[in-house]
């Protein structure tokens, strides 16, 4: 099969870019709008940019508007502008529901916290609150959002400033996550998701290799 996205209507590439960039981690962003409400909502375009300083990226697309109509951004990219800080909690196996839950298209008035029954712990560095059942969370400041594509989507670099760490995902000797203890939960297309229990490990060929 040949494809050119060129030849295919927006929602078509949608599905099969989704398809393909698989499995993708899930940034569960929390923030805080202007006025005081909070907000937490899943990203599945999440990266690791870079470990000096460390900066990871999500992009959040816009939502769906009147056709013809610029479409406006999601409550997640106007409130990191706005306040300039957010947190991306970890899904892990016992918290893959809620985070589904907060998934939904929901007026900015609704604290998606509150919703999900989750624990709103505050920030150390940041003025926005971590999910406190997540096994980690990074509290980060804005580093720029960067327009992408047509619509746009809001491409947001945050530097993280701040680690929470369960204790027991946490190797102090090593430096390492435990992965094996994280139990974290991936994206996959569709309704679809996976959980990472089957690990494997692959010696690098290089005998200086960091990670």
């Amino acid at each position: 099969m040949e494809i050119d996205p060129r030849t295919l209507p927006a929602a078509a590439v949608y599905r099969l870019l989704i398809g393909c960039v698989v499995p993708r981690p899930i940034a569960w962003v929390s923030s805080v709008a202007p006025d005081g409400v909070r907000n937490l909502a899943p990203f599945s375009y999440f990266m690791a940019i870079t470990d000096d300083p460390p900066t990871i990226a999500f992009s959040s697309a816009p939502r769906t508007g009147t056709p013809g109509s610029p479409r406006p951004r999601k409550d997640t990219a106007r409130n990191v502008e706005a306040t300039g800080a957010f947190v991306v909690n970890v899904v892990d196996d016992g918290r893959a529901e809620a985070m589904n839950l907060t998934s939904g298209d929901y007026a900015p008035d609704v604290d998606e916290f509150a919703l999900a029954g989750l624990t709103a712990a505050p920030g150390v560095k940041v003025a926005v609150p971590r999910v406190a059942e997540a096994p980690i969370s990074l509290e980060c400041r804005l580093a720029q959002i960067i327009p992408v594509g047509n619509a746009p989507h809001s491409l947001v670099l945050g530097e993280i400033v701040y680690f929470h760490v369960r204790d027991d995902v946490y190797d102090a000797a090593t430096g390492r996550i435990d992965v094996h203890r994280l139990h974290p939960v991936g994206r996959l297309a569709g309704n679809l998701y996976a959980r990472v229990h089957d690990i494997f490990e692959m010696k690098r060929p290089a005998a200086d290799y960091r990670g």
